[in-house]
């Protein structure tokens, strides 16, 4: 096992601030090209360190690119699966008719209206009928539509 060092702690702040400064990388080099960062994790706001030997090769554009969404649609995004845990006993929508989702769309957004027009808003309320909104719609987009 190899023990960590100062140097691998200045490298994963090196790496840190690079990654933050840059939010679609994925993976950083040093210098001298003995350690390479990657970025992991579920929120991708980890840092793993792997120390570098003989360099094989660069296989490049072995992938579709697939751009990294901004923060907040990441976050709003855990929150619509959130929303659909909760509702999940209610089955899926595939057999669902546009009807029948586009009036709970209409629904949460009166909800929300509603929400929004208090003097003390409740911001988890505001947020629930937020996603909702948005789950029906990707529901409808789903049933009724095409990636873009």
């Amino acid at each position: 096992m190899t023990q960590i060092t100062k140097r691998h702690l200045d490298f994963v702040q090196e790496a840190k601030e690079v990654f933050e400064a840059a939010p679609l990388l994925e993976t950083y080099r040093n210098d001298d090209d003995t350690l390479i960062a990657l970025r992991m994790g579920m929120d991708r706001d980890c840092v793993e360190v792997w120390e570098l030997g003989n360099k094989i090769a660069n296989f490049v554009q072995q992938m579709d690119p697939y751009p990294m969404p901004r923060k907040v649609v990441r976050e709003f995004s855990y929150d619509m699966e959130k929303q659909l845990e909760a509702n999940e006993n209610k089955g899926g929508w595939k057999e669902a008719d546009f009807e029948y989702l586009q009036r709970h769309l209409r629904i949460n957004a009166n909800k929300l209206n509603h929400a929004l027009s208090k003097a003390d808003k409740d911001k988890h309320e505001i947020t629930i009928r937020c996603t909702n909104i948005a789950n029906y719609a990707m529901m409808i987009a789903d049933n009724e539509g095409e990636h873009l």
